[in-house]
């Protein structure tokens, strides 16, 4: 189950990637090139095709969904937004710092796989 809103997509968004607020209300856009933006959630993979500039688009705010990983991830570990802008989810980062995680991963995966996260705003620190 999940919580799903219509959005208008501000440039190419893939099946499966995380998206972040547009330049405008009800607008949302792929991630900045370093995984900036403010986190709105993902586009679910089921839709199978790539949305373009002023697509309508469905987008996921809360529960589980089949999400992009961006690299080898575990279940139970918390998901972020990978530091390019793919959207593709990937685990936390080992150095240390504070980031805003979108989600735990409910299964495992390598880079490239659909994977079920679950996804749920916060934070987690890391220290050396």
């Amino acid at each position: 189950m999940y919580n799903r809103r219509p959005y208008i997509a501000e440039g190419p968004i893939l099946p499966g990637c995380a998206v972040v607020q547009g330049s405008a209300e009800n607008k949302v856009a792929a991630p900045g090139a370093g995984g900036e933006g403010d986190f709105i959630g993902v586009y679910p993979f089921e839709a199978n095709e790539t949305k373009k500039a002023g697509e309508e688009i469905g987008i996921v705010l809360h529960g589980t969904v089949k999400a992009l990983a961006g690299g080898d991830v575990a279940a139970g570990k918390p998901a972020v937004l990978k530091d390019d802008k793919s959207g593709e989810l990937v685990s936390v980062p080992l150095a240390a710092g504070t980031y805003r995680t979108v989600g735990i991963f409910l299964e495992g995966g390598s880079e490239g796989q659909y994977v079920d996260v679950f996804i749920e705003r916060g934070s987690v620190t890391v220290t050396a």
